[in-house]
């Protein structure tokens, strides 16, 4: 028998299938269309997500059988933060705000205003951002309201009810939302009380039931078996958020094993046995995915989408343009804060910047440079870790740009951090771990391991030169932050402002 795990990404989805000994045996890819309706809004059709997911997940299922490995047990990893309101047939009556997009900044800012950063994170374990789904919810019309809204889902419930699942949201994917309490594992009335002062809907129109990841949540449906050709009285299973998912996947583990996951967000991932203690009043955030279970988040929110944008401006080939980065380290710093700043300083106001420029700079050092960004934010976290007492161990990468070694390595050398390659779709295996341990077939305690690459080990001759580096990094963010601060405060005037004033200025 073989289990699926199905990966809800932020730029597509993936299915794939595994057999007993945790080996993919089966995998299908789709595109994900983000749309952008309005400047710092960015979303993505659940109802089009959900369809991709059929048609991936009916691949997979059709491959396995072919195998002689029938599905018997389906999860689903998902993006967090992105939440939808349904109807009562359980139709998404919105599009799904994705975590960069921005329009929960005013009520992210009366919260801490009339709340409090500390006491927000105190009972989330998340940082007060405006990434986090509640404050987007504030920002909805109509469609986000009651009596048309009768419920918020996630992308992974959203999907896992239409199969059948009964509503159940896991603790990762909950935690993200922003109103969970992460120490009693259930919805935070005072957090909704505090958010309802803006959004009064929010008492009258609930998310899903919150369980463990792993929680057996339903059977699919005759229908939807018959559709997507499943063999009838497959499990559907809690998963996570797609961090999570993939720390389980890759092999995480307390101490010894933590991850770097490098998608359209780059993110560092590590367990401990119980909530970190020295992480009040950082941009870190935490969530237990089972019962003495906790893992803590930091990365940046465009991490990846900053290379991407590279990308597109130069208007080259991706692999081409990467696979002629220099091999030397160049005189320029790039800072991807293209949505806002990393989990060190929380600070949405932050912005990408390119310091260095000279007419001698080539494209070869200036891609070199977008490539170490990632390191340089992942040696900040390391450091911020190390000092608050949380040991991270040895960093597995994983995601898209875990697959070049060159890459791989030019962002080792600029973090000051050994990293190893876990091979294959670590957030879609370890979805499909989960379901596989609720079945039986898997111990959760002793999950099959993850074929890993070869570790990318720091360039001996280039340490003095990258510790000096990441310390001008973080001083570059210091620097600007001032600046940065000034263009928010203009560019809300100017959203403030007439159409015709602000036609008027254009001109001017």
């Amino acid at each position: 028998m073989s289990t699926v795990g199905v990966d809800l990404g932020t730029s597509g989805v993936r299915a794939a299938a595994y057999d007993e000994q945790g080996q993919q045996i089966a995998v299908a890819v789709g595109k994900t269309s983000l749309q952008r309706p309005r400047e710092g809004w960015i979303a993505v059709d659940a109802e089009a997500v959900l369809q991709s997911a059929e048609s991936l997940l009916a691949a997979v299922v059709a491959a396995a059988a072919d195998l002689g490995d029938p599905v018997r047990a389906i999860a689903l990893s998902s993006q967090g933060e992105a939440v939808v309101p349904v109807d009562r047939r359980g139709r998404a009556l919105s599009l799904a705000p994705v975590s960069m997009d921005a329009r929960g900044e005013p009520a992210a800012r009366a919260m801490s205003e009339r709340f409090g950063a500390r006491r927000v994170q105190q009972i989330t374990g998340q940082p007060l951002n405006r990434m986090f789904s509640v404050y987007k919810i504030a920002a909805g019309d109509a469609a986000w309201r009651p009596p048309a809204a009768i419920a918020y889902r996630a992308l992974s419930d959203f999907i896992s009810i239409r199969w059948g699942a009964a509503p159940a949201i896991d603790w990762t994917l909950a935690a993200r939302t922003g109103l969970f309490d992460v120490e009693t594992a259930a919805w935070s009335a005072e957090m909704t009380a505090a958010a309802a002062v803006d959004a009064p809907w929010l008492t009258e129109v609930p998310f899903s039931e919150c369980v463990p990841s792993g929680t057996p949540i339903g059977t699919v449906s005759a229908e939807t078996a018959k559709r997507l050709g499943l063999p009838g009285g497959t499990a559907l299973v809690a998963g996570a958020h797609d961090q999570a998912a993939s720390f389980i996947g890759a092999g995480g583990s307390v101490g010894s094993v933590s991850t770097f996951a490098l998608g359209s967000s780059d993110c560092l991932t590590v367990e401990t046995a119980q909530r970190p203690a020295g992480i009040a009043g950082t941009g870190f955030a935490t969530y237990r995915w089972q019962p003495g279970r906790w893992l803590t988040l930091a990365g940046t929110a465009a991490g990846g989408w900053t290379l991407d944008w590279y990308v597109d401006l130069i208007g080259a080939d991706a692999d081409a343009l990467l696979s002629e980065s220099s091999t030397e380290p160049p005189p320029v710093i790039v800072l991807p804060y293209l949505a806002g700043s990393g989990t060190l300083d929380n600070d949405p106001t932050g912005r990408g910047a390119v310091v260095g420029l000279t007419l001698d700079l080539s494209r070869a050092q200036l891609t070199r440079a977008f490539l170490e960004a990632a390191g340089y934010e992942l040696g900040s976290i390391v450091n911020a870790f190390t000092a608050a007492g949380v040991p991270v161990g040895q960093v597995r990468a994983v995601g898209a740009g875990a697959t070049n070694p060159i890459t791989l390595g030019i962002r080792a050398s600029a973090a000051g951090v050994p990293l190893t390659p876990a091979h294959g779709n670590a957030s879609a295996r370890g979805a499909a771990l989960l379901a596989g341990a609720a079945i039986g077939l898997f111990d959760i305690d002793d999950l099959p391991s993850i074929t890993l690459g070869a570790t990318a080990h720091p360039d001996p001759d280039t340490v003095d030169w990258y510790v000096q580096q990441r310390e001008a990094y973080r001083d570059l963010y210091r620097v600007l932050k001032p600046f940065n601060q000034r263009l928010e405060v203009q560019k809300g005037q100017s959203t403030h402002a007439s159409p015709d004033a602000r036609h008027d200025a254009r001109r001017r």
